[in-house]
Order: structure tokens, then sequence, then C-alpha cells
């Protein structure tokens, strides 16, 4: 059996353009076996290991064009800017139950990351004892500084891992996938610059001060970003990797609009038909 991989860039509501292809994929039986998702890009990805295409509606667009799912009231009053107790509670369980048990039993590896903020280190995720364990992982997969509060896992003070390793593509590499595929939420120019990042700052040095390994990730992240962004354009260019980016006018992180979401997973949906053949001629070559 062909051992096939996909790396799912984060990006927060930017990932409705992932969950397009993604959809598009199980529309079409394009069957990837491994899933390597970053921060948002779990919260797609895992949808496409259940088989439950266009879940993504149900789970964020819907409510976000009724509810108040990212608020700065929600970061003054819990100290969470996304309501994170409805994404990774209430609305997997309850209101767009996520099925655990298809995902579980799919065939399929699903890998997500966070980082140890005592140590720097990145711990990938593979193995998950039921719903409520997984649902946790992802929560602290999605955790951002600033905001989102530090998950623990195994006791260790975690948050997204995408703040160590937003592209995985080593990681990809060392996992020695027969094909690897790479969506990105960002065009082909996007660099990360510390320049008005948000996390080079004094007020996040004073307020993860004790948290020496998470500053020494967030000192790297620009220079790693744009290392695995080269990284992944040269594979690209040699024909060894096959890579899908959104085209045209690229959401803002925390776009509202549910109209503007649905558009970007067309987007997403249709680039993934136009590229169909393609794709299916690298799979198979």
């Amino acid at each position: 059996m062909n051992n096939f991989g996909v790396v799912l860039e984060g990006g927060a509501m930017r990932g409705v353009f992932t969950a397009g292809i993604l959809d598009f994929f199980l529309d079409n039986d394009v069957n990837i076996h491994n899933v390597l998702a970053v921060s948002a890009g779990a919260f797609v990805g895992m949808n496409y290991v259940s088989k439950q295409r266009g879940r993504i509606m149900e789970s964020v667009v819907e409510p976000m064009a009724h509810e108040r799912i990212m608020s700065l009231g929600n970061l003054i009053k819990h100290g969470e800017f996304w309501d994170m107790d409805k994404l990774f509670g209430t609305i997997p369980k309850e209101r767009a139950p996520f099925d655990f048990e298809s995902f579980k039993n799919s065939g399929k590896r699903f890998i997500t990351s966070t980082v140890n903020c005592d140590t720097g280190e990145l711990v990938y995720h593979d193995s998950f004892k039921d719903l409520d364990e997984f649902l946790h992982i992802c929560r602290v997969a999605n955790s951002l500084p600033l905001l989102a509060k530090i998950g623990y896992i195994d006791g260790a003070p975690m948050l997204d891992g995408g703040m160590a390793d937003a592209i995985p593509i080593a990681k990809a590499l060392e996992e020695n996938w027969d094909k690897t595929i790479v969506i990105f939420t960002r065009e082909r120019d996007y660099r990360k610059s510390p320049k008005g990042d948000i996390y080079n700052s004094g007020m996040v040095r004073f307020l993860y001060r004790k948290y020496k390994g998470l500053l020494k990730v967030i000192d790297e992240r620009p220079s790693k970003y744009n290392d695995s962004i080269e990284l992944i354009n040269r594979l690209e260019d040699e024909g060894k990797i096959f890579v899908f980016r959104p085209e045209g006018i690229i959401l803002k992180n925390n776009e509202r609009d549910a109209d503007a979401l649905k558009e970007y997973h067309r987007k997403g949906y249709e680039i993934a038909a136009r590229r169909f053949e393609e794709l299916k001629t690298f799979l198979n070559a």
C-alpha cells in the first residue's frame, strides 16, 4: 500500500481553505494515510480522517455567523480570544459531533504538535486513548501565546506547536513518506519578519518570563518559518512534493464574516478540482 502524507499549515480562520481541499479529497477518494496538522490545521484535518465532509461549516463557519466565537470580550473575561470551551467542548461533543470512532478506525495516522514552554521541545502527538484526550490535545495544539491559556499535557505546560515549527517539512521528510503534499494557507511569497510580530515584544517577554524554552522558540520562529518555505519551494520546483496554496485575496486569521469564510472554502475546493489531474499524476508517478 502506498504511504502518502499531507502537511497542513495553521492560520486560524484561513484553515477553511484547507478544509475546502480536504473536502474535495473526500469527494474524490484521494486517500492520504498520514495527516501532519499544525495548529488550526488539526481542526480541519481531523474531519478528513473521520470522513466528515463539510463539518467545518457546522463546527466553525455557521457558529461564527451567530455567536461570539472570537472576541476581545472573550479574552478579557476568560483569558482566551477564541471560545475554546465551545470549539473543543460543546461543538464537537454536542452540536456538530465529531465521529471519534470513525477517526480511530480510519487506518490513518493523525499527528499534531505542541511546544513545551519550559524546554522549548516540540512534542508530536499521534496516539489518543479517547475523545476527551484527543480534544484536549487539539485544544492545546491551537493555544497561541497571548490569545489562549497554557494547557498541560502529562504535567508539562504546553502551547501551539506552530510556535516552534509552523510548517514541519523536516518532520515530513523524516517520516520518509512515498509522496508528500503540503497545504498552505498563505501565498508563496509570504515570509515572516520579526518587525511587527506580536510575539516580538517586551510584553511577551514579561508575561512568559518564566518559560525560557518558549521565549527561545519565539526568537527563532521567523527564521525557521522562512527556512522551511525555502526548502518547500525548492522541493516543489524539483517535483519532489506537491503544494497547494491560496490564490488572490488571503483571509485574515481572525476573519469573522461567514460569507467570506464560505468563499475561501469554495476557493480551496476549486483549486483542488482544477489541479486534480496534476495531483493524480504526482501520486501515481
